[in-house]
């Protein structure tokens, strides 16, 4: 009698630690909750042309906030903003230090390009997994960059993407888990059009704390994107191999904090010919929240 007391004790608390090791796809949000989204991230660029070996430093940060206009059972509002754009770029005779904060920054030769992007705001609604229901303005139209700012504009896309707002049937920020229950082990793929090219993402749930969840994450993308190098229109194109991890509250399903190292190589093509390129970022997104 004894051991089959044990036994069923036993048994009845393997299934309560399986049932506690799962978890859904489903956020929770309160409203008047503000998110604070820092994205940091540092690029080098390394590059041959006239036989001359060119390398490119880029390190960058920007400070994107969501509030929570609305929060209900189906539908979670957000209101988006960028609040800060910085970055240190130095390389082909350019050192730029920038600072959206500083007003002389401001008036200077980036100024106008970030200006336009902390001006731009949109809301969407999302569900309670994180997909976009609709999003308004549907697009934002940012002002054509000159071309001479084009190499350092392009390495700050990866920290300023959130300025556009995500499609209906997109996956916002904040989906990151699938629909289905996921537990220790669990597996799931995503692929999304970016940049001129594709970017598919590969997840597995690692591990869980009592108060966070950790999943790994591999990427392959290929981008296409133009810019000017010594007064010539140039197109490179790369393929990216991602690696990475994902600490989200356990609480919440809302991301804490994610890393990420790109490595990618391809070609740089200009009127000099076919220039290989490679480079290294390395990328940490950190999220706060509090309440208005």
């Amino acid at each position: 009698m004894k051991k089959y007391f044990l036994t069923i004790a036993g048994s009845m608390l393997l299934a309560h630690f399986c049932i506690a090791q799962t978890t859904s796809g489903q956020l929770s949000f309160q409203q008047g909750q503000v998110f604070e989204i820092n994205l940091q991230s540092k690029t080098t660029v390394a590059q041959e042309a006239m036989g001359r070996k060119i390398n490119f430093d880029v390190e960058a940060g920007a400070l994107h906030s969501y509030t929570v206009t609305n929060a209900t059972d189906e539908n979670i509002t957000l209101h988006h903003t960028l609040e800060k754009v910085n970055f240190l770029a130095d390389g082909m005779g350019l050192h730029q230090k920038f600072n959206s904060d500083n007003e002389k920054d401001m008036k200077g030769l980036f100024g106008p390009v970030v200006k336009d992007m902390l001006d731009k705001k949109y809301d969407m609604i999302i569900n309670p997994n994180g997909e976009v229901k609709m999003a308004f303005p549907k697009e934002v139209k940012l002002n054509e960059t000159d071309s001479r700012l084009s190499i350092v504009t392009g390495m700050l896309k990866e920290i300023t993407a959130l300025v556009q707002p995500p499609q209906a049937g997109e996956g916002s920020f904040f989906k990151i888990l699938p629909d289905t229950i996921s537990t220790i082990g669990s597996q799931w793929s995503t692929t999304i059009d970016e940049n001129g090219g594709s970017k598919t993402s590969n997840y597995t749930l690692t591990s869980f704390t009592d108060s966070t969840i950790v999943i790994d994450f591999t990427a392959n993308a290929n981008t296409v994107s133009k810019a000017e190098m010594m007064g010539n229109e140039t197109t490179t194109r790369l393929q990216h191999t991602i690696t990475g991890k994902i600490i989200l509250d356990r609480s919440t399903n809302i991301l804490n904090e994610q890393t990420s190292t790109t490595e990618s190589t391809g070609t740089t093509k200009s009127s000099f010919g076919d220039i290989p390129i490679s480079s290294k970022t390395t990328t940490t997104i950190t999220v706060q929240s509090s309440h208005q």
